[in-house]
């Protein structure tokens, strides 16, 4: 796979050299996993007639990327952690990438990229949603290199920073190159591709690993009442289907119905037919489980 680097000098020159091209940090929008960008904005800035402009988002994370940065050398102390200034692409894919940063590991001499993000606590779950995680691939297909790292900082009082391991993916990275290829194909052709299928790539991605929770403070508190709600949520789901019934039952093969202080209405309609495509989904499932004595 054919790559090239550029260091970047000024600003305005990396905007030129990227425009025309699908960066990491704009790529999920092509699977609509982009939470700020449609298909549509992202056609539009490479038109030149959409201009993404500097979001609140957009300026915490260059405000708070040196502080990531340097929380992640006092963990790492062995580690030589360089701010990266280089633009990369793969010229026959028409795909670009800017990392935030490189590590060296100590005397192994291991190599690998840092892509910095932050997120506030009230939408954080966690871990990284699919965005974030396809740049970070995307940039380490773009700069060769075998390991990255998704740098996560929380924007709570106490900062915390969280870090994920992206190892490079043959099948995720195959479906990001096809879905540029069906994206440069619709453009050449003058129109927007479809949305590619996300769920597949969720799948891919979820490696099976497992973490502990225990030190977190918030879910303590938040799954007892996560379960409570459940339940009222199951009692309540419970309750409208038994008066459907009852209301389906009564109205028989009318269309109106009423009585004093409502009005129903129980219409025949089409649904068309509808094939799902086979795709591997994520589920979350949560139960509770007693604390073993000692």
């Amino acid at each position: 796979m054919k790559r090239e680097s550029w260091t970047i000098t000024s600003r305005g020159e990396w905007l030129d050299r990227r425009r025309g091209l699908l960066t990491a940090s704009r790529i999920a929008a092509l699977f609509d996993a982009h939470p700020f960008l449609t298909r549509e904005q992202l056609a539009g800035t490479m038109t030149g007639h959409h201009n993404e402009g500097d979001s609140a988002a957009m300026k915490r994370g260059r405000i708070l990327e040196p502080a990531i940065l340097e929380a992640m050398r006092e963990e790492h102390p062995d580690w030589t952690i360089e701010k990266a200034t280089e633009f990369w692409t793969l010229p026959e894919h028409r795909i670009g990438a800017t990392p935030d940063a490189w590590f060296t590991i100590g005397d192994s001499g291991e190599r690998g990229l840092i892509q910095c993000k932050t997120v506030a606590p009230e939408v954080w779950q966690g871990r990284p949603s699919l965005a974030p995680q396809l740049q970070t691939l995307t940039e380490m297909m773009c700069t060769g290199v075998d390991r990255g790292i998704l740098a996560v900082m929380v924007t709570s009082r106490s900062l915390p920073l969280y870090e994920f391991e992206v190892p490079r993916h043959p099948a995720a990275e195959a479906r990001l190159l096809e879905a540029a290829a069906a994206w440069w194909q619709e453009w050449d052709a003058g129109r927007i591709a479809p949305a590619a299928p996300a769920e597949a790539l969720e799948g891919l991605l979820d490696d099976g690993s497992t973490i502990d929770l225990s030190s977190d403070n918030y879910l303590h508190s938040a799954l007892p009442d996560r379960q409570a709600l459940k339940s009222v949520i199951s009692d309540a789901e419970r309750r409208i289907t038994e008066i459907d019934a009852h209301l389906k039952a009564a109205m028989g093969r009318a269309t109106y119905g009423y009585l004093p202080g409502w009005a129903v209405t129980y219409r025949a309609h089409q649904r068309a037919e509808r094939l799902m495509p086979a795709a591997t989904i994520r589920t979350l499932r949560v139960s509770a489980k007693e604390e073993e004595s000692t």
